[in-house]
């Protein structure tokens, strides 16, 4: 009697499998790629090349960008083009705005560089969008001083309050003066705000004789991670 013994096929003997991914024709069942963790519904999302994937939690599933992807180039750069940043410069000198002990909450004057997420109110006051840690520099000039003057310099954030201060006659030159700056690294949660504060004290009985300078007036920000 004779056995007919069928090998056992191999991958080379069949076509090779593809998968595609892009929009479904109407009525087709979408391509499903599962795992033991069901990750489900895998889209490109969009046409940006170097566009680094999100992973959607809720959904189960990768995701695309409506906008401002990050991308890492083949060489490694990465880039960030929605992350909240801004820049804000002083539009003309304000007059008189302290001197006298008064701490001053620094008006810009919508003069903006950089605003990316609309989180610079044009005037003053940086709101954060999401929760993080977020980087900040402030930098004033000014003019008028005495032998008896300080001053204060502080950028204003919900849980704290970061500060550089001095004796402001000893920096004075000039009709600018050397401008002072403060910097820091401030946890926010979404919500919070931060501005910039200055005061010059030109001792006692000093009124408020101070000017802020354009020249070195800065505030900016972005958000570290």
């Amino acid at each position: 009697m004779a056995i007919n013994v069928t090998p056992i096929p191999k991958l080379s003997d069949f076509a090779v499998p593809t998968i595609s991914f892009g929009t479904a024709a109407a009525g087709t069942a979408p391509t499903v790629i599962r795992s033991d963790a069901t990750i489900a519904g895998v889209a490109a999302g969009t046409s940006v090349d170097n566009t680094i994937a999100r992973f959607n939690g809720t959904a189960g599933q990768l995701q695309g960008y409506t906008s401002g992807a990050p991308t890492i180039s083949d060489t490694g750069v990465m880039v960030r083009p929605g992350n909240p940043s801004f820049s804000a410069v002083l539009a003309g000198n304000l007059s008189n705005v302290t001197g006298g002990g008064t701490a001053y909450k620094v008006v810009f004057g919508g003069t903006e560089l950089i605003d990316v997420g609309g989180v610079f109110d044009g005037t003053s006051t940086f709101t954060a969008p999401v929760t993080g840690v977020y980087a900040f520099s402030a930098s004033v000039s000014g003019n008028s001083a005495i032998a008896t003057s300080w001053y204060t310099l502080q950028i204003v954030t919900n849980n704290y309050t970061f500060e550089s201060g001095g004796d402001w006659f000893s920096i004075f030159t000039g009709s600018y003066g050397n401008w002072v700056t403060v910097n820091s690294l401030a946890q926010m949660d979404a919500g919070h705000t931060a501005y910039v504060s200055f005061m010059v004290n030109n001792g006692s009985g000093g009124g408020d004789t101070t000017d802020i300078k354009t020249v070195g007036t800065n505030f900016t920000g972005w958000l570290v991670g």
